[in-house]
């Protein structure tokens, strides 16, 4: 078992949770580490050593951690703990269609509704916010940012089942360290593609959004 592996990569040093969000704070601890590539696809974690390391009981972590597998982001292994999800190539593949099928078509939707000042204002603060946290030891935070920015448009639809399938889609296409982006000195790359998309969708460019989109999510197709 990986037990050690939980204390070395996950940072949660310090973190203290609060009572009544337990859960949903482990829950934003593993998540944070799936991402970001600290949780190492294949890997088996255990619940019981990350739950001491929190300082915290078993049961609101391996809750987390459940939610997490039926998310497709970790699976269950027996009397061991949870394992990464390791997709190949045609495991990514689908996750790349669905979101092409659903998750560019959702956005362009945005733009054919039109947005409020407010609207407006929000989006273009949710993308200065990514292109802030676009450095490369700023990755946990740039990944909040981020998922901020896309869920932030999707969600002006109202839709909150639509969301959560765009949320978990994201999430399943993330789990191998987002795209390897900070590796690949895309990073910045990555946030500044937000800024003309803001501009397509404020002016209702259906059109160039979907290409906008289609080439900015380009670099999660396997």
């Amino acid at each position: 078992m990986q037990d050690s592996n939980v204390r070395e990569m996950i940072g949660v040093q310090g973190l203290r949770l609060q009572r009544g969000t337990l859960k949903d704070e482990a829950l934003s601890v593993v998540r944070s580490a799936l991402l970001s590539g600290e949780m190492k696809p294949g890997r088996i974690y255990s619940a019981n050593s990350l739950a001491a390391q929190l300082g915290v009981s078993n049961s609101p972590v391996r809750e987390a951690m459940m939610e997490l597998a039926a998310k497709g982001l970790l699976e269950v292994v027996r009397n061991r703990g949870f394992r990464v999800v390791e997709m190949n190539d045609a495991d990514r593949q689908e996750v790349y269609d669905l979101r092409m099928m659903i998750e560019v078509p959702a956005v362009v939707k945005v733009a054919g509704k039109g947005l409020t000042d407010e609207q407006q204002a929000t989006v273009r603060r949710l993308a200065q916010a990514t292109l802030d946290a676009a450095h490369p030891d700023r990755l946990p935070e740039y990944l909040d940012a981020d998922q901020a920015f896309h869920m932030g448009i999707v969600g002006l639809l109202g839709n909150r089942r639509l969301n959560g399938i765009v949320e978990n889609l994201r999430d399943q296409s993330r789990v191998r360290g987002s795209y390897h982006l900070a590796e690949r000195g895309v990073l910045r790359q990555s946030a500044e593609e937000h800024l003309p998309i803001v501009e397509a969708l404020v002016a209702g460019d259906a059109e160039r959004l979907q290409a906008l989109m289609v080439e900015h999510l380009d670099y999660a197709r396997p």
